[in-house]
């Protein structure tokens, strides 16, 4: 009796939402042989609190292996972390988690025999995931190496660009997953000064590097780089490059901020005409007017025969943003796709993303060009009943 497990991904840290697929393989045919022969999987946190039970037949290709896909129960243990009013780094809990399987089996000796399990024959400790939700060609060529930050490493932090441009009032932040190599970030600003700031110990971490930078970013900046580092101030990471974008525009500017593919929040801004449309939804009946008192039947010329029972109020607006570049629009789908979405409107509020077509443009195609956004606010606003 010897039975293994093998994962198919690489590395110890997996994006959640992606397929997490696990082999397992008995190599007694003593065992699978038997009647109603299934392999088990127990999927349990880091503490080894039993969270979910697996259970596959020998998979149709072969004779002795089963396969489990355990990313949908996986991903019902992570969410996000961000907090517009961060003034320092922070670690994100809530976006990753730690989890053990124990595998095993179950059959009959006969076909009415009671079936027998059998847990806990193989255990496998140390993997974690993250609330990344890769594109399923980025996920064929997955290595955590490219993720994950550490001594040595050339990974980048939790976006998929190098470099942004952001205006010096808008509020930004990065993410990086890393193995507690990280000690701080290096901030080396145009005008020769620099700053760190410290990281956390936590598997991911989100530094807030925009208008909230601890310290402010200083006046006539035009540009600075930002790099991991560990305690030696040896970089653990790429660097990632802010350029401060300080375009004029009449318009109220209103900046987005959402969840990337790889779960970390990030802002945008629109600062060019802004729409704001409501959509009314009313229920109504005729009700009868009149009113009987003291023998008098009559009704009140002020009082409705048709009234309103129901009544909410539907907020959308249409955004629309400055030039913007073939790699920002590259990057922009990630917001039309995005589940978690919030926009500051004088307060943060929550919103979702209407649009529901993208149009993916080129230089080539069009000279210059912007990003229109339709955008609903999340809570409808209803009216008395009557």
């Amino acid at each position: 009796m010897a039975l293994s497990a093998s994962h198919q991904v690489s590395g110890t840290h997996q994006p959640a939402y992606n397929d997490n697929l696990w082999v397992v393989d008995e190599s007694s045919t003593a065992i699978t042989s038997n009647f109603n022969f299934k392999f088990i999987c127990d999927i349990k946190n880091g503490s080894g609190t039993l969270l979910n039970r697996l259970k596959a037949p020998i998979h149709y290709s072969s004779s002795d292996e089963g396969v489990f896909n355990i990313s949908r129960i996986l991903g019902d243990y992570v969410t996000y972390d961000w907090d517009y009013n961060d003034t320092a780094a922070s670690g994100c809990s809530n976006s990753v988690f730690d989890y053990i399987l124990d595998f095993g089996y179950e059959y009959s000796t006969g076909a009415t025999t009671p079936i027998v399990q059998t847990t806990g024959v193989t255990q496998v400790t140390g993997n974690t995931v993250w609330n990344g939700s890769l594109h399923p060609l980025d996920f064929l060529d997955y290595d955590e190496a490219d993720y994950m930050m550490g001594t040595g490493s050339s990974a980048n932090f939790l976006t998929s660009l190098t470099s942004k441009r952001i205006h010096e009032n808008q509020k930004d932040w990065i993410f990086a997953l890393h193995d507690s190599s990280i000690d701080h970030l290096s901030v080396a600003f145009s005008g020769g000064s620099s700053t760190n700031i410290s990281a956390t110990s936590s598997d991911i971490t989100r530094f807030p590097i925009g208008a909230n930078i601890p310290g402010g970013i200083p006046s006539g900046t035009t540009s600075y780089t930002i790099t991991p580092e560990d305690s030696g101030n040896s970089a653990v990471g790429s660097a990632f490059t802010i350029t401060i974008d300080n375009r004029c525009s009449k318009y109220e500017s209103v900046d987005l901020f959402f969840l990337n593919k790889y779960g970390a929040v990030e802002s945008f801004r629109f600062d060019r005409v802004r729409r704001d449309n409501f959509s009314v939804n009313r229920k109504d009946y005729r009700k009868n007017p009149y009113t009987l008192s003291g023998g008098a039947y009559s009704y009140d010329r002020l009082e409705h025969s048709k009234s309103t029972y129901y009544s909410e109020m539907t907020q959308r607006t249409t955004l629309n943003s400055n030039n913007i570049t073939e790699v920002e629009a590259e990057w922009l789908k990630q917001l039309i796709n995005s589940p978690r979405v919030w926009m500051y409107d004088t307060a943060l509020v929550p919103i979702n993303i209407a649009t529901s077509d993208y149009e993916q443009r080129y230089h080539v195609n069009d000279k210059v060009f912007n990003l229109t956004l339709e955008v609903e606010h999340s809570f409808i606003d209803k009216a008395q009943i009557l």
